[in-house]
């Protein structure tokens, strides 16, 4: 074996240990957490895709990585209930989702932990392109700074191995940008072919997929500005295009060829059929909610989309939807609730998600590049800076501000970038000059040299210890959160616990921490008989009960209680998602909310004195109607759990779990005064 070969071997050797380390901290920490929210939806959504070629269920994320999740209950033959009844006529994924999981004879543990398994390797795959991107953009060194900082980031272990589209969708975003500029310079068969197929993932991993469109043209302007040559191969043949207007023309149909590819795996991927709806049909079939229609260009191009028939059903209607989410949705930031966002929401969510170290990694990287001022280096990356910024441009105007994960596409463009502070690292070892080296390389390396001795040889190898001690933080940060990666905040966030002050829903609380809660209730002692009686509002799609926990349930973002009347609460432990406390309750009780639920409360006082025989009780349901006091008893309890968390969001948690849940004592007059006091202004 020669030199060349051995080296070449241990590197990938290493790299391949990287990337395990990155698989084992995800699964491994995965393992411990009950399911988020989504995977219900994209693990139903996905099983009927491939089980039933029908595609009502959750449309409006990505068909592939639902397709990917489901895989192992495919090949597992895992049972699914029967499709002749409502839930499955009305696409409400979260009722046949849950009778799928918990209530067909199948295990959901082990469905959702074989699922992560398999969407963890996304992960494992976009670490290895950002390796091999940042390797080949800047240096051998760049690219271990730029896999450090992939592995052992909190955000890519946090999401890497659940069953949702955004893992997908930042590895098909950064794929895509690559392949496309390959295209845009040399143009062959392969690569066509290559960066359609990719450019396909980007919108059958998420319906944010058209974002690619500016970010192409974007890239497309660089590239027929700086006006050099285009190679087109065909049947081993390669000649060389000139001149910008006829490499506009190569251009233009190599666009035409990968939109055909596009839409022909678009169409592939439901079945090469307009209609969403196929298994079980009865004629009454829907989608769960409607969506409205939008104006503005938008809106006109789903309006002829759905017309004509261009796309799939389930396709359009999910895009809508997406749009409509994007306008109005309930969102939370530093003691605020909105339904239209923050322009600043998402710059606010990057600077206390990302990990301080990998920040000013980031800056070093940007010193560095400063520094060197090399224009081949600044044109290469134009594709990782079209991404970052035209994506970020995007994220900014969209009032969707429910998690940081929606900023997940830009992350590996920013880890490659910020392999560039590899310089200050390389400076640390004086490079002996090479008799081999071309003359050209030799006098770029030489005023790279004249350029770090004009900025102090002790500077910038003081910059390159910095460097290494950062990236060894940057670690640090991961290892010490683990395995809570979906509630980092760094400390200008105050830490994870203080990340219910600042962000909910996926940022944070995501439903997943029911094992934790488990474990801490058994150390409490509170899951004995004569234990304090415990409360728990939360915020998910899995069943508390599946994991043992004996709560009394409040009002959740699903409530599966039977609308009975609502029992009476007192003292005890009560258990809080951090997302119910921020964000449904808000919905559930506001201030001006206060005359509805003194209504309701007299109107339960009403129903419990003719309860108390049942001659009166008869007499008030001919009076009302039965319907009335059902949506009553919902309504009253909404209200009061709302009225309640008013109250809990003065107070400071007694303890947290997973710092996702929050833990509150409250004794008898606590709760009176919570329910029966002067009404509790909203504070931050």
């Amino acid at each position: 074996m020669t030199l060349p070969s051995r080296v070449h071997l241990t590197r990938l050797a290493a790299v391949a240990a990287l990337l395990a380390v990155y698989y084992w901290m995800a699964i491994s920490a995965a393992s411990g957490k009950s399911m988020t929210f989504d995977e219900m939806a994209h693990l139903t959504g996905g099983y009927t895709y491939w089980a039933f070629n029908d595609y009502r269920i959750h449309p409006e994320n990505g068909n592939w990585p639902q397709r990917l999740g489901a895989l192992p209950a495919i090949f597992g033959k895992a049972a699914f209930p029967p499709l002749t009844q409502s839930a499955w006529t009305g696409s409400n994924v979260y009722v046949i989702g849950d009778k799928f999981l918990y209530f067909s004879g199948n295990d959901p543990a082990a469905l959702l932990r074989r699922a992560r398994a398999v969407m963890a390797l996304l992960g494992v795959a976009l670490g290895a392109l950002v390796y091999a991107w940042s390797r080949r953009l800047i240096s051998p060194t760049a690219g271990w700074v730029s896999l450090l900082l992939f592995v052992f980031s909190p955000t890519f272990l946090a999401h890497g191995p659940l069953v949702t589209s955004d893992m997908a969708a930042a590895l098909f975003f950064t794929a895509s940008a690559w392949a496309l500029w390959t295209v845009l310079h040399r143009v062959t068969p392969v690569t066509v072919l290559g960066a359609a197929i990719l450019v396909a993932g980007v919108f059958l991993s998420k319906l944010s997929g058209p974002i690619l469109i500016p970010i192409a043209a974007v890239m497309l302007a660089v590239r027929l500005i700086d006006g050099r040559p285009l190679a087109v191969g065909w049947r081993g043949r390669t000649r060389e295009v000139p001149g910008r207007l006829r490499q506009a023309a190569v251009l233009t149909g190599v666009a035409i060829a990968i939109g055909l590819v596009v839409w022909t795996l678009i169409w592939a991927s439901f079945g090469f059929r307009y209609s969403a709806f196929h298994a079980a049909t009865t004629g009454k079939d829907a989608f769960l909610g409607q969506v409205k229609e939008q104006p503005g260009l938008v809106g006109s191009s789903l309006a002829i989309a759905r017309r004509f028939h261009l796309l799939p059903e389930a396709y359009i209607y999910g895009s809508g939807l997406t749009v409509q989410f994007a306008a109005e949705r309930a969102a939370f930031l530093n003691g605020r609730f909105s339904t239209t966002g923050w322009w600043y929401y998402f710059p606010y969510a990057f600077a206390v998600k990302t990990t301080i170290p990998a920040m000013i990694v980031g800056l070093l990287a940007l010193a560095a590049l400063m520094m060197r001022r090399r224009s081949a280096n600044l044109y290469a990356g134009t594709p990782l800076v079209a991404l970052v910024v035209v994506y970020w441009a995007f994220a900014m105007a969209s009032n969707l501000n429910i998690g940081h994960r929606h900023l997940l596409p830009i992350y590996p463009a920013l880890c490659i970038l910020a392999g560039g502070a590899a310089f200050w690292i390389q400076a640390l070892v004086e490079r002996p000059s090479r008799p081999d080296v071309p003359a050209g390389r030799a006098r770029r390396r030489q005023r790279a040299k004249e350029r770090d001795q004009q900025a102090g040889p002790g500077f910038v190898k003081a910059l390159g210890v910095a460097t290494g001690a950062l990236l060894v933080w940057h670690a640090g940060e991961s290892l010490t959160i683990k395995p809570d990666y979906l509630a980092y905040f760094n400390q200008l966030g105050g830490g994870p616990a203080q990340g219910y002050r600042h962000l909910a829903d996926s940022s944070l609380d995501w439903g997943q921490d029911l094992p934790s809660l488990k474990t801490w209730l058994d150390r409490a002692g509170l899951q004995q008989s004569g234990a304090q009686e415990v409360y728990f509002s939360y915020f998910g799609t899995a069943r508390p009960e599946s994991y043992g926990i004996k709560a009394t349930q409040l009002p959740g973002f699903i409530d599966r209680r039977p609308p009975d009347p609502p029992l009476p609460i007192g003292g005890g432990v009560y258990c809080v998602s951090a997302t119910m406390l921020d964000v449904i309750s808000r919905i559930f009780y506001k201030p001006e909310y206060e005359s509805n639920y003194q209504a309701a409360l007299q109107n339960m006082m009403t129903f419990a004195k003719a309860a108390e025989s049942d001659q009166s009780l008869a007499a008030l349901m001919r009076q009302t109607g039965e319907p009335y006091w059902r949506q009553l008893f919902v309504q009253f309890d909404q209200l009061r759990t709302g009225r309640l968390a008013a109250f809990l969001r003065r107070r400071q948690p007694d303890a947290m779990v997973g710092y996702s849940i929050l833990i509150y004592r409250l004794s008898d007059a606590d709760i009176v005064q919570a329910l029966s006091g002067p009404a509790p202004a909203d504070v931050p």
